[in-house]
């Protein structure tokens, strides 16, 4: 299952941790003064939030990979196609929870080399 952000193929080992934690139903509920409840419930149209994670034992992101994301990461109110697998979302960085990105070197050093491999995760949201 292949895996790419704007353009940038990433590792298809990457896990998508939170895919079974959204609802797309969003529900208020108010209770009158008589103690009746009304319920307000409407479909979501986007906000899925989409975290891959590249873990120390699988998913590892080479160095320009990173690059390339954290480049995405820096342009505010940037849309980008994700697609994985089979399955194509409109996305944009969760800046509202950050860090958007958050990449570790399995090696570190002073300065990363071009063969280095990171770990860590991106996280996105469909609109």
């Amino acid at each position: 299952m292949a895996i790419s952000l704007g353009g940038t193929t990433l590792n298809p080992n990457m896990v998508w941790t939170d895919r079974m934690n959204y609802s797309p139903v969003v529900q208020d509920v108010q209770v009158t003064l008589g103690g009746t409840p009304i319920v307000y419930a409407q479909s979501k149209e986007g906000g899925q939030p989409i975290t891959l994670t590249a873990y120390a034992d699988q998913g590892w992101l080479t160095k320009s990979m990173v690059d390339a994301v954290q480049t995405y990461a820096q342009q505010a109110g940037l849309v980008l196609a994700l697609v994985i697998g089979s399955e194509s979302f409109d996305v944009m960085f969760r800046h509202h929870e950050p860090p958007a990105v958050n990449f570790q070197p399995l090696i570190p050093r002073a300065v990363p080399l071009p063969e280095d491999y990171f770990v860590g995760e991106i996280k996105l949201m469909t609109i």
